[in-house]
């Protein structure tokens, strides 16, 4: 089963799973991050937030 996709998993867990590209959207919505681009680009950023906390621009 597939954990929630939170601004606190780890990100491992982010890579090891399938994430439709409107759950990519809306956490990147609910963290002030730009939601737009194509789906690597969505997971490059989440995972980016991820790893270092930082909300790219």
């Amino acid at each position: 089963m597939r954990p929630t996709l939170t601004k606190d998993m780890n990100v491992q867990s982010f890579k090891d799973y399938y994430w439709l590209k409107e759950d990519l959207k809306t956490l990147c919505s609910e963290h002030g991050m730009n939601d737009s681009g194509s789906k690597v680009e969505l997971a490059d950023r989440i995972e980016l937030f991820l790893r270092t906390g930082v909300r790219p621009t």
